[in-house]
């Protein structure tokens, strides 16, 4: 078991917090920034002393998942979670330190049965159309971390009331209805909200956002190798001579080939059912480890046949794409990616609290060179420039009859 499933199982998913906050890849302020300056209300363990019981799915060995409870106050509640990607979503995300609001805005996301991302997401878009003078409320403030302001649209969304009926859209459509610019704010991809990584850190992440059939979504691809330092598995996945590239999490030039990996072996681990933090996240194993296991059901392939199979399932998803009349221009990302940079502080221990803030600053991130990302990523693919499959790629494949679907 690796370091970071043992972390998993003694932490849950929340062990990321702290290192992404060093690293300037927890999205804050719906992604005007990259780290916070009160970490230590919301990291594990602050989150830890909510934590009345550790579960997990059946015969896990992890069990990363937690039962929380808010035990009195104006946030009492019980609830699973919350995981990493709801932690930042109602906390960085909408500048909230107050975990006790993370753990009542997911239990009311739950209760509505919202997604906390996207609604995470569309809460702190909500808040920057605020700050821009663009959305008010006549009930709430909207201001960055208002508690009142968080749980309550999660109601008005949940019920459609009032600006909620708009929001509960999602970004992209209430940006569209809100107008005045508000598209700046909509941090989504093919309509589909963010998830928890920031694209100028977590680059092959930001491509892989953009080019995920789906819209955004990191476990479409989980390209997390660069950034996890993961050497011994790049070197068996990958040639010796990109590796040094590759590995450099600043550097864009080798992101595709870790994104279009990690979709092959995404598609594999959806199809059959697979935990991802063993596979995709840690690659704890790996496509030759599912061989044996795939045999005994009657399924004897190689593992090159195998990542074959999770390469046909990405181009059969992007068929569908096309034929609805998705182009490159969707694989892009919002602009604040590409446009503005994002400064990344150190976090330093002040000497006489003890208190984790940010001091000096260390350099900016920001996707540089985005289309020469996609353009190899579309070429190492064998699709067109605009992001269509060759027929020569369905060939081989064995799709070609599929690519009539494109013209119906």
């Amino acid at each position: 078991m690796t370091q970071k499933n043992k972390g998993l199982m003694s932490i849950g998913t929340n062990i990321l917090l702290r290192s992404k906050n060093m690293g300037g890849d927890l999205p804050a302020k719906n992604h005007q920034l990259g780290q916070v300056p009160f970490i230590d209300l919301i990291d594990p363990n602050a989150l830890e002393r909510y934590r009345v019981k550790r579960i997990g799915c059946a015969s896990c060995p992890i069990r990363c998942s937690r039962i929380s409870e808010v035990k009195e106050g104006p946030f009492k509640t019980e609830v699973e979670g919350p995981e990493y990607e709801t932690a930042d979503s109602f906390g960085p995300m909408c500048w909230n330190s107050n975990p006790e609001v993370i753990m009542r805005a997911n239990y009311l996301c739950n209760d509505y049965g919202l997604d906390t991302i996207s609604t995470g997401v569309t809460v702190a878009f909500a808040m920057e159309c605020h700050e821009n003078g663009i959305l008010s409320d006549s009930d709430f403030s909207l201001e960055w971390g208002d508690p009142n302001s968080i749980l309550g649209l999660i109601e008005k969304i949940g019920n459609r009331e009032g600006i909620g009926d708009i929001l509960a859209e999602g970004v992209k459509v209430a940006a569209s209805q809100i107008g005045n610019g508000a598209d700046a704010y909509a941090m989504q991809v093919k309509g589909l909200e963010m998830p928890r990584q920031e694209p100028r850190f977590a680059k092959g992440f930001g491509l892989g956002h953009g080019t995920s059939n789906r819209g955004a979504d990191h476990l479409y691809g989980l390209p997390a190798i660069d950034l996890a330092g993961n050497w011994d598995v790049a070197r068996k996945i990958f040639p010796e001579e990109i590796l040094e590239e590759l590995m450099d999490s600043a550097n864009e030039t080798y992101k595709p080939d870790m994104v279009i990996y990690g979709e092959h072996f995404c598609a594999i681990t959806d199809s059959l059912g697979i935990c991802k933090f063993s596979t995709v996240e840690e690659y704890s194993q790996l496509p030759f480890d599912l061989l044996p296991g795939l045999d005994n059901l009657g399924l004897s392939m190689t593992e090159e046949k195998l990542l074959e199979i999770g390469e046909r399932i990405v181009n059969i998803e992007r068929l569908y794409n096309v034929r609805n009349g998705f182009t490159r221009q969707d694989d892009y990302l919002p602009k604040r990616f590409t446009t503005e940079p994002l400064p990344l502080y150190a976090n330093e221990t002040d000497p006489v609290t003890g208190e984790t803030r940010l001091g000096k600053y260390l350099r900016s991130g920001l996707l540089n060179h985005y289309d020469a990302m996609l353009d190899r990523y579309y070429s190492l693919r064998g699709w067109n420039n605009e992001g269509c499959p060759e027929g020569s790629t369905l060939t081989r494949l064995g799709l070609a009859d599929d690519c009539k679907i494109i013209h119906q």
